[in-house]
């Protein structure tokens, strides 16, 4: 049977005789619902009207219920616990699904996995699946709980049926290997620059921001963007890479940083689907950002 909400009281005033018949009077339900007792028993004597009976009647300090105030009483106080019950359920189910990312391999590889363990010590049990992906132009909305794309400073995220907002912005930066800065100086022109096949388009951007000579630079083919760390580091040319994943090689002395002719932006971008949300997202891009 449909239930006909035409019917019924207001909400608001069936929780005011709910939490007055549970703590037996006025003053009790007005701490239970931070209001002011005055409101709490305008919401009993309307209700009483409504429904054309008395429910409740002072004695005293406390509150004393009719027969008709103690079946109602009965029936909403099953009816509330077996809402809560609902939304309890409901809340845990989205708890337990597991938190889907989409990232770019380098932060998954680099940021991500190797700093979870100080995610699960702050949010135990939440499961989560990583996928790494390099390009998000075919994305759809409801594959993911959050995607984290990578983009030059004043571009944005087309993926549609999401929104987005700019949680990280990094600078830059020119590293080589010192043994190739040994060999063949710190002049960026005259070094080889580690070039791949596919998604070399966000790098361009980048580099010819920075005010190089893109056309006219030796290129170090490599193939696969996968392997640019390690080429960076045994020497084969020089990489363009996020300062924040950078920074860790050049403090090892595996490689330095070389100046550029000016500076130029990444931002990284938290994108989720419009609707609900996971409830572990907010969680996940607040712990992101503190390790970036």
């Amino acid at each position: 049977m449909l239930l006909d909400w035409k019917t019924l009281p207001s909400l608001t005033a069936l929780r005011a005789f709910d939490v007055t018949a549970r703590h037996g009077g006025f003053a009790g339900a007005a701490r239970a619902l931070n209001v002011t007792q005055a409101a709490v028993a305008q919401q009993v004597r309307g209700l009483e009207a409504e429904l054309g009976v008395s429910l409740a009647v002072r004695a005293g300090r406390t509150v004393s219920l009719t027969p008709a105030g103690m079946r109602l009483a009965a029936a909403l106080e099953q009816g509330f616990t077996t809402l809560a019950q609902g939304v309890a359920e409901a809340r845990q189910d989205g708890t337990a699904r597991p938190l889907r990312i989409i990232a770019r391999p380098y932060m998954v590889d680099r940021m991500i996995v190797p700093n979870l363990a100080q995610f699960w010590q702050r949010c135990p049990g939440v499961e989560i699946s990583l996928l790494p992906l390099r390009d998000f132009s075919g994305v759809q909305a409801g594959s993911f709980d959050l995607a984290l794309p990578s983009l030059a400073e004043g571009q944005t995220p087309d993926i549609p049926g999401t929104t987005s907002h700019v949680f990280a912005r990094t600078e830059a930066v020119a590293i080589a290997a010192t043994s190739l800065v040994a060999t063949r100086g710190r002049d960026l022109t005259r070094l080889p620059w580690l070039w791949h096949e596919e998604d070399m388009d966000l790098k361009l951007t980048l580099m010819r921001r920075c005010g190089l000579p893109v056309d006219e630079l030796q290129q170090a083919r490599i193939g696969s963007p996968s392997l640019q760390a390690e080429a960076v580091k045994q020497g084969i040319g020089v990489g363009l890479f996020n300062e924040r994943i950078a920074r860790f090689d050049i403090a090892r002395g595996d490689v330095v940083a070389l100046p550029l002719p000016r500076a130029a932006y990444l931002v990284y971008y938290a994108v989720s689907p419009r609707g609900p949300q996971h409830p572990m997202m907010s969680a996940f891009l607040e712990w992101l950002r503190e390790i970036f």
